[in-house]
């Protein structure tokens, strides 16, 4: 059978030498330094080819690495709140305006008897004048008489007004002490307390401890010029009843020219908020003007705080 494996030769030594005569110039150097100094042809061989090689790859420039992007997670950055300037803010304590007219005796729910006795301080009004009125749970008047501030004029000083009534038995009454406007005599500020009048034995009761504004306007400024038939109005306030106060614009003949109830945004009921409303109006000439906030009590009709600021009204 015909073997299908290649028989190897024996090489000759004139076959070998003649294979050293027929290399190429490098593979002849390599042979004479293997009989000159021993060294393998193969790896000396090798040495060239990386020497080359490295010369290349240096001789190329650096290579180009295609960077794998991270993911990571997003920059946790601090939240900003942005204030609402929509409606002014609460006012604290330490900076909220002082009651106008602060009644100090008697306080809520006092049990008083004939003659009774108001005591408390004031901000300076027209001729440093007050009133003083009583009126019962229907709003009848029960009492009238005027007070005058014992300060001088421009300054905030104390009141004391004594003022008598009849009643039978017993029955709820307020207490009311305002100011009013020389101009057209209607209210600028005003404050009440509720109590009880009995022909038995009084019982006084200490005013709450709360001495700040009940409502303060703080849009329009004092003395401000409303143009364009539109005024502004903003503010902080307590309601006695369902968060509502009226807003009302007054004119130079203490004629109303218009009103609207608004809301309160308080957090809870009796807690102080903020109140806006717009008004529209109407006038044919530049004159005086009053913007009047009031707190209506639904016991007897009547105010239980009112509070103003005069502007001039244009068209």
């Amino acid at each position: 059978m015909k073997s299908w494996g290649r028989r190897l030769k024996p090489i000759s030594i004139t076959q070998n030498l003649q294979k050293q005569v027929d290399r190429r110039p490098v593979t002849r150097f390599s042979a004479l330094l293997v009989s000159a100094w021993g060294w393998n042809p193969q790896g000396w061989w090798s040495l060239v080819v990386a020497l080359f090689t490295l010369a290349a790859c240096t001789s190329a420039g650096p290579t180009e690495v295609t960077a794998v992007p991270l993911i990571s997670a997003p920059l946790i950055t601090e939240t900003t709140t942005v204030a609402n300037t929509a409606m002014p803010a609460v006012p604290e304590p330490a900076t909220a305006p002082a009651e106008a007219i602060l009644i100090q005796e008697p306080g809520p729910g006092s049990r008083l008897t004939n003659p009774l006795l108001v005591r408390g301080e004031a901000e300076s009004t027209f001729e440093q004048n007050l009133v003083v009125r009583l009126v019962d749970a229907n709003g009848t008047e029960l009492g009238l008489t005027a007070v005058t501030i014992a300060a001088e004029m421009g300054q905030r000083g104390p009141f004391e007004a004594t003022l008598p009534f009849a009643v039978s038995g017993e029955q709820q009454a307020f207490i009311q002490v305002f100011a009013t406007s020389p101009r057209d005599g209607g209210v600028t500020h005003l404050n009440a307390v509720g109590v009880m009048l009995t022909d038995g034995a009084a019982a006084i009761r200490p005013s709450l401890p709360e001495t700040t504004e009940r409502i303060a306007i703080t849009q329009p400024a004092l003395a401000a010029t409303i143009s364009g038939g539109t005024v502004q109005i903003s503010g902080v306030g307590v309601a006695s009843f369902e968060q509502t106060l009226l807003v009302e614009l007054v004119g130079e003949d203490g004629t109303t020219l218009a009103s609207q109830p608004v809301i309160v945004n308080a957090p809870d009921l009796g807690q102080p908020g903020t109140f806006s409303a717009q008004l529209p109006y109407r006038v044919t000439t530049t004159g005086s003007g009053r913007v009047v906030v009031r707190d209506i009590s639904p016991a007897f009709g009547g105010d239980t705080h009112v509070t103003s600021v005069e502007v001039t009204l244009s068209p």
